[in-house]
């Protein structure tokens, strides 16, 4: 398995991934939950928004990805300006269990100390227990809840790199 920044080409298996693991999630959000939460995992605008896309690819197939913000670029309403963030980290469901989602945050928590970051943060909601315990053991720490979308709670993390 080799972690790479995305290519154009990746673009449609990233949102096949991104669908398939966060589509999972779908029974515990509220009505209309899905489709709002599914039109804003779009890669194309995490790519417009700022974001470097990221892979986990495995005999030629993605397998998993990550949006990686360098600091300035996060979102301002969620994260501070000088933090770098990632966002929607997606392993394929069939894939897991390998190590992909824990080397995706690796790599973005090396971008950001590339980046001269102080801090990484992310953000977590309560449907993504498996998730929230990887950034936990990495050493992401909580610092505050978050408010709700698509019906869930949600909350900050980062991880200070200085």
């Amino acid at each position: 398995m080799i972690i790479r920044d995305a290519l154009s080409q990746d673009v449609p298996a990233i949102d096949a991934v991104i669908r398939t693991a966060y589509g999972e999630f779908a029974p515990s959000l509220e009505p209309g939950g899905w489709e709002r939460m599914e039109r804003s995992l779009a890669a194309a605008g995490f790519v417009a928004g700022g974001a470097t896309l990221m892979v986990a690819e495995d005999g030629g197939r993605v397998s998993g990805s990550v949006a990686y913000y360098p600091p300035g670029r996060s979102t301002p309403a969620i994260f501070p300006r000088d933090w770098a963030s990632l966002r929607a980290l997606a392993v394929d469901p069939s894939l897991r269990s390998r190590g992909i989602g824990r080397r995706l945050t690796e790599a973005c928590v090396e971008r950001a100390r590339q980046d001269g970051a102080e801090i990484i943060g992310l953000h977590t909601s309560e449907a993504m227990l498996v998730a929230r315990s990887l950034y936990e053991r990495m050493g992401f720490a909580l610092v505050s809840e978050l408010p709700s979308r698509f019906g869930l709670r949600y909350w900050l993390f980062r991880k200070v790199l200085a």
